[in-house]
């Protein structure tokens, strides 16, 4: 009868990790989309000379092996590793039992990653989310379960760890703080796009600074709402709402884009047979 019921669970877990597979890459192919879109794909770069390694062990490495510059310096080259890149996602959504497109996908999305850094000139963060995101559909059954569950204690970190970076900073305590940042972000907007919608709306914000401080506390709680999501999975789906909530605040008031980091949303979408009081011993 036990070994009847892993094996039923077995299934609902592999059922789930399937359907997750899909509704992943999906979310990924769009964004592969907009970096088409922005123009920011390897093919796009142009051949790019300067590059911006900084102190990472890992891209140092990859310049060593002189893998960024072999992808980027030649068109066809770098034509083709974006189209590989694409294939492996779409094959990935139409193939999630399939574990080789998604390591594919994996390997490619990782030297894109390195790549997109380096030539760009600053390491990015939120892309980390559709890099790691791919490695829970390594595995299937239990070890997919554990897995997912570890991208949901690292998606509630990503969130933790920022509210305890403004915390122990005491960036809190400084009213200007939150002024200081719109200023420098949205100096260009304000100088290029007058009488706008959003121009009039972050003129406004720096006459109220009260207000817009106000706005920075708020985001910083909704932050620390995160750490109780270590100690139960009761508030997920609250928690949920707030992860998407964040990216809009990151827009629309320190203009940064970090819609990608959504992906990891999905993981505190609660799915009764990926619960791990139920997932037997692998």
């Amino acid at each position: 009868m036990e070994a009847a019921v892993n094996v039923n669970h077995r299934t609902d877990v592999n059922l789930q990790r399937h359907f997750l597979c899909r509704f992943v890459f999906a979310f990924i192919f769009i964004f592969l989309i907009y970096y088409l879109y922005s123009n920011t794909l390897v093919h796009q770069l142009r051949s790019p000379v300067m590059k911006f390694p900084y102190v990472d062990i890992t891209y140092w490495i990859f310049h060593w092996l002189k893998i960024p510059e072999f992808v980027t310096y030649n068109y066809i080259t770098s034509f083709s590793f974006d189209l590989m890149l694409f294939a492996s996602c779409i094959l990935s959504f139409f193939f999630p039992a399939r574990r080789i497109f998604i390591v594919l996908f994996f390997a490619l999305f990782f030297v894109y990653y390195i790549v997109f850094n380096s030539y760009g000139g600053h390491h990015t963060h939120s892309k980390i989310g559709i890099l790691l995101i791919p490695l829970p559909f390594f595995f299937s059954g239990n070890r997919f379960a554990y897995l997912w569950e570890a991208m949901r204690y690292f998606a509630l970190f990503v969130y933790a760890d920022a509210f305890l970076w403004k915390l122990v900073r005491g960036s809190f305590l400084t009213v200007d703080h939150s002024v200081l940042v719109l200023k420098k972000n949205f100096a260009p907007y304000l100088l290029f796009n007058p009488g706008t919608f959003f121009s009039d709306f972050y003129s406004w914000l720096l006459l109220h600074p009260s207000f817009l401080h106000g706005l920075f506390i708020t985001g910083l709680i909704a932050e620390g709402c995160f750490i109780i999501g270590f100690f139960t999975r009761r508030f997920d789906k609250y928690l949920f709402l707030l992860s998407i909530l964040m990216p809009i605040g990151f827009y629309l008031f320190s203009d940064a884009f970090f819609f990608e980091i959504l992906v990891l949303s999905f993981t505190l979408i609660p799915f009764r047979h990926l619960s791990l009081n139920t997932v037997s011993a692998v």
